[in-house]
């Protein structure tokens, strides 16, 4: 009962809105118009995964959430959509791309090392990872990489400190 109670929040409308075999546009999200604190503005991928009858927006999300000594990634969450979200954060299409190649950007996901418990490092730092492996895959260009660290930024990593690594 406690898995499922988890699963339902972590992944509230997966069951009703799952990815289809259509081919997506996927962008990566930062928080806000600007960077308030260019070392904390939380970013994450996403795409449509449907729209119910009254117009809401469904949306597939990859991210690294949590914060500092806990992190946590989880690899299926679809999230309700709002206007406002997409009136306040900041937008970089990644790409179109297919159920395959979105399989394939999860597939990184799942194996960006982390350390759960870094004081050090953060989302930004793993998604920057994830970028360069979709680089290196083929799934995305230096040119859109570039693009999108240079208006993020997407913060290199950074030696853990000694009580991240204990």
């Amino acid at each position: 009962m406690a898995v499922d109670t988890r699963a339902t929040v972590i992944n509230p409308f997966g069951g009703q809105y799952p990815d289809d075999n259509t081919t997506k546009e996927v962008v990566l999200q930062a928080d806000g118009l600007a960077a308030a604190n260019f070392d904390d503005r939380h970013v994450l991928l996403r795409w449509t995964n449907g729209t119910d009858l009254d117009g809401n927006r469904y949306i597939q999300i990859v991210q690294l959430s949590g914060g500092p000594g806990n992190y946590q990634f989880h690899t299926t969450q679809v999230k309700i959509d709002s206007e406002r979200s997409l009136q306040l954060n900041t937008l970089h299409v990644l790409g179109r791309y297919t159920r395959a190649q979105r399989d394939q950007i999860l597939a990184h996901a799942k194996t960006i090392k982390f350390n759960k418990k870094s004081h050090a490092n953060n989302c930004q730092t793993w998604m920057r990872s994830l970028l360069m492996a979709m680089v290196n895959d083929g799934l995305l260009s230096a040119e859109i990489f570039d693009k999108v660290h240079a208006d993020v930024p997407l913060k290199k990593a950074v030696p853990e400190l000694l009580e991240d690594v204990a």
